[in-house]
């Protein structure tokens, strides 16, 4: 009785030892309307580039000046004033668009808060672009190129912006 146990036992492991072995397939790309957690598996890096923050945690291998670490600087504290505003709004605003949704609201209430979403969601992309801007102005040719090899090595997703 108990060899037949052995028996069952290593047949199972052997099965299960197989099942692992077998070459896994590589995922199909997400479709485009799929949830936003599934296309943070796919793209290694948003849309726009965050690199003001990277530029400041590593001014000092990038050899920066204090002209430009500090213009950096007044630049992001300025526009982060704006931008924490304007996400805790569209936090707000998706947050409303979601209840009204589920409570059943007018198409006009419905198109007046996917209208909020949408301008919230522009100016975001307007501050994101302009922070690439302003980095790629203030820093010399040199120090920009080494700044793109250490964004193109930096870890997937590290600097996004969350709005939730």
């Amino acid at each position: 009785m108990s060899k037949s146990r052995l028996t069952f036992a290593l047949c199972g492991l052997l099965a299960a030892g197989s099942a692992f072995a077998m070459p896994m397939r590589p995922m199909a790309p997400p479709s485009p309307g799929c949830h936003p957690a599934m296309h943070r598996r796919f793209f290694r890096h948003g849309m726009i580039p965050m690199v003001l923050p990277l530029a400041e945690m590593r001014s000092y291998s990038l050899h920066m000046s204090d002209h430009q670490v500090s213009v950096l600087a007044v630049w992001h504290n300025r526009h982060m004033r704006v931008a924490v505003p304007l996400m805790r709004r569209l936090r707000t605003d998706k947050r409303a668009l979601h209840k009204a949704l589920l409570q059943g609201a007018s198409a006009s209430a419905v198109h007046e808060l996917v209208d909020h979403v949408d301008r919230d969601r522009a100016g975001l992309l307007d501050l994101a672009v302009a922070q690439v801007r302003i980095v790629r102005k203030t820093l010399t040719t040199d120090q920009w190129h080494k700044l793109m090899r250490l964004y193109h090595h930096m870890p997937p997703m590290r600097f996004m912006m969350r709005y939730r």
